[in-house]
Order: C-alpha cells, then sequence, then structure tokens
C-alpha cells in the first residue's frame, strides 16, 4: 500500500472522477455519476490535505454511498412519472359527436374541445358499441392517437 499511497496523486482522482462522471453519459442510470464525484472530492481533499491512500480509498468508498444514499433518498422520490405521450385521464370525458363511420369499428368524430391538439379524430368505441352518425360521445382515455369513446 505504501506504493499507492506514494503513486497516486491527487489528480488521479480527479482525473478519475471526470472519467465516472462522463461514464454517464454511455451509462445512463444516474448512479455512476455520485462515484465520480465521490472521487473529484476525495482529490481535493488529498490536494489540500496530503492524505494517504488507504484513507483515500475509504473517503471514497464512504462519500459515494452516502451520495448515493442521499440521492435515493431526497431526489428519487421527487422525481414523478412523466406523462409525455400519455394522456388517460388528461382529457377524459370530453364530449363530442360522431360525424361518419369507417368501418371496422372506427369513427370520424368532432369533439368541443381539442384533443391532443386538434378537434376531428378517428375514434374507437370503448366497449365495441355500435356508434351511428350523429351521436353524442365522451372521451373514456387515449391511447397515444387511439382515442376511445363511450356513448355519452
Amino acid at each position: 500500500m505504501e506504493f499507492l499511497s506514494q503513486s497516486v496523486l491527487w489528480w488521479h482522482w480527479v482525473v478519475l472522477g471526470i472519467a465516472l462522471s462522463a461514464a454517464e453519459i454511455l451509462i445512463p442510470s444516474f448512479i455512476v455519476i455520485w462515484f465520480g464525484v465521490a472521487a473529484i472530492v476525495v482529490g481535493a481533499v488529498d490536494y489540500f490535505f496530503h492524505t494517504g491512500f488507504t484513507t483515500e480509498l475509504y473517503l471514497w468508498s464512504g462519500l459515494s454511498v452516502a451520495l448515493l444514499v442521499a440521492y435515493w433518498k431526497y431526489f428519487k422520490k421527487a422525481e414523478k412519472p412523466v406523462s409525455v405521450g400519455q394522456s388517460e385521464g388528461e382529457y377524459a370525458d370530453i364530449p363530442g359527436i360522431v360525424l361518419e363511420d369507417l368501418g371496422e369499428g372506427r369513427y370520424r368524430a368532432r369533439f368541443d374541445l381539442p384533443v391532443l391538439g386538434d378537434r376531428v379524430w378517428v375514434v374507437e368505441s370503448e366497449d365495441g358499441q355500435r356508434l351511428e352518425e350523429g351521436d353524442p360521445i365522451l372521451v373514456s382515455r387515449v391511447y397515444g392517437q387511439i382515442i376511445k369513446v363511450k356513448k355519452a
């Protein structure tokens, strides 16, 4: 260990930290970056206090675990699920009217409010119920660009 104490310098830790942080680009888990941050901090501590390699190794291990725990405890909980493209409940119960039967259980409908940016859509009946031209409908849910409707 004496060899490592003399040959591992502060800037080695900084380079390791930068490499680990850059590896986060290739391994998008948001975990590797904490090992990199810990290595950069150890490099700074070694620069100012000239610690031994064993101390630096313990410090890096402890800091990595502490940063991971802090991330999982404070930041990971705060993340909210992304709802881009998932309009399950956002457009529910918007009224509309069936314009025409396109066959195969699909209908062209016009809605009172824009749904996904437009008022006219090809829709499908939620429960397979046959719809007629002029029937009032309500949006029950949206799957991507498939709008499921029910008779009002």
